[in-house]
This record gives C-alpha cells, structure tokens and sequence, in this order.
C-alpha cells in the first residue's frame, strides 16, 4: 500500500497540470466516496444521507448568503468536488482531450489561471443570480469542476475554432463544433432541474472567451490570477532562513600570481574534459569530470 502511495504522489509530481488537475479531482471524489462509507456505517445513514453530509460542507451555497458567509471557502473547494461518478468522469474526459489541445497554444500556468478564474467567475455569477432571481426561491448547493472545464474549452475553441480532432477516433470534426454543442446544450436545456449548473457552465464559457479575445489583442487575463495563486502559496509554504557568518580573519589571501596559476589549471582541466568529449562523448566522464564542467559551466553564465 505504501508503494502504492508513493507511486502516486511521484507520478502527482512528475505530471503536466492536467494530470495534476485530474488527481485532485479524482482524489477529493474517493475522499468524499471513503467518508460516506465510514459516515453511514458508523451512523447508520445510507450512502446518499452521508455524500449529502460531505457535499454540505465543500460544495457552494447558492440562494443563502447566510451559508456562504459561514462558508467562502466553499467557491474554491466546489470546483473540485464531485459527488457522482460519471459527473467526474465527463468533466475530467473533456478537461484531458481538449486542455491537450490548449497546451498546444497556451502553457500550463494559463491552462491553471483559467480553470480556477473560470470556476470563481462561475460560482459567483451562481451567488449573486440566485440570491436576487426570484427564479430560484429554495437554498441548494453547486459543485463540480464544469466552469473551470467550460472556461478552458471554450477558450481554445475561440482562438482556433478550425482546429480538427478525431471523435472517437474514427470522425473528424472541427473543435467549433464542439465547443457550439456544450453552448447550445446549456441554452437550450437551461430552465430543466439543473438551472444553476448551466448558469455556471454558460459564465465559464464567456470567461473563455474572454481569455481568447484578450490574448489575440496582446492581454493574458490569468496573470493577476496567478500572481495571487503565488502568494496565497507562499503564504503557506515553510521558508527557512539561512544565516550566513562571514569571518574575514579566516579568509587566506591569494597572490595575484597564485590566483591566475588556479586559473590557468582550471582552464587546462576543461579543455581535457573537451577533448574526452569529443574524442569519446560525454557519458565516457567521470563523475568528477562531470562536476568540474558543471562548476566551470554555471561560474561562465554568472
């Protein structure tokens, strides 16, 4: 089990922001699986009581202010979370295919910028909609990972509508016409069970477009958004401070002669490094030779 776990993390480590993405997703919808199972057998509960217990907690309140004054953590945490399966898996099946497609164009730190902007935006048009709608007269909740997703779809769709996948890998088609069918489908089923959902899904495609429009003129709207990602980090990474003691009276002089004698040694032990590469290719260095270089290498770009 623990190499399991250590599989995973390094795997967490090694992987690009969408595989990233991914195993958050993935990893707060077993926690939320593991404590319904735990809840209802040791309350007596059944599975969907306990999930809703779970989903109270992490997902975003909507028509009650109160709630959400209770819980502002929650328009972070309900991006992420997910309480179905197949919710989940299309979510992340879309984020995969067409975030591919966007690291093409953009780089892993906009694909980020945009999902989070594009969940926050979407959760607070949510907010303020149903708290002033008299369409939405009963307190619920939002969850799920769709704005962020709309918001990164919607954006590549934008800048390169004419950019042709494989569906399914048999049929081509242009991501224009993909990007149209998530639209249309939250517009024209908008006013089913699931109002709020595409309420949400529809702000995070209109910050995907912004995204696009922006970055044709010369603008990237996920800079401010990553610089405060940056600090709320920093905030909670560990900083260690180094105190350096400078003792001048142990420093030994060097004579200008003895300074340039190191000097020209260092530059003949390069230059038989060189010739051992050339002669024989760099994996024939020792480990030694290989530090020597290294050294010699970052004291040049200084």
């Amino acid at each position: 089990m623990k190499e399991i776990w250590n599989d995973i993390k390094e795997r967490f480590k090694q992987g690009d922001i969408l595989t990233r993405l991914i195993y958050v997703n993935a990893g707060v919808f077993i926690s939320s699986v593991l404590f319904s199972i735990v809840w209802g057998l040791v309350t007596g509960n059944n599975y969907e009581s306990a999930s809703g217990i779970f989903a109270w907690w992490f997902a975003l309140p909507t028509n009650n202010i109160e709630s959400f004054v209770f819980k502002p953590y929650t328009l972070i945490t309900s991006m992420f979370l997910h309480i179905e399966f197949f919710h989940l898996f299309w979510n992340m099946l879309l984020l995969y295919f067409l975030g591919k497609i966007f690291l093409n164009y953009f780089n892993q730190k906009q694909l980020f910028g945009l999902y989070i902007l594009g969940g926050l935006i979407g959760g607070l048009v949510l907010l303020i909609i149903t708290n002033v709608s008299p369409y939405f007269k009963d307190p619920n909740i939002a969850f799920g990972a769709s704005a962020g997703v709309m918001a990164i779809v919607i954006a590549i769709v934008s800048y390169t509508p004419s950019t042709s996948v494989n569906l399914f890998g048999v049929f081509p088609i242009k991501i224009l016409w993909i990007g149209l069918f998530f639209v249309l489908s939250d517009v024209f089923y908008f006013y089913d069970s699931n109002t709020g959902g595409h309420l949400a899904h529809l702000a995070g495609a209109a910050v995907g477009y912004w995204f696009a429009s922006a970055f044709k003129q010369g603008r990237d709207i996920t800079l401010k958004t990553n610089k405060y990602i940056l600090k709320t980090k920093n905030l909670f990474s560990k900083k260690t401070k180094m105190k350096v003691v400078y003792n001048q009276s142990k420093v030994r002089k060097m004579s200008d002669a003895d300074y340039n004698s190191s000097q020209k040694v260092s530059q003949a032990e390069i230059d038989t490094i060189l010739d051992k590469i050339s002669a024989s290719g760099y994996s024939s260095l020792t480990k030694k030779e290989k530090d020597i270089l290294f050294q010699y290498s970052n004291k040049k770009n200084n």
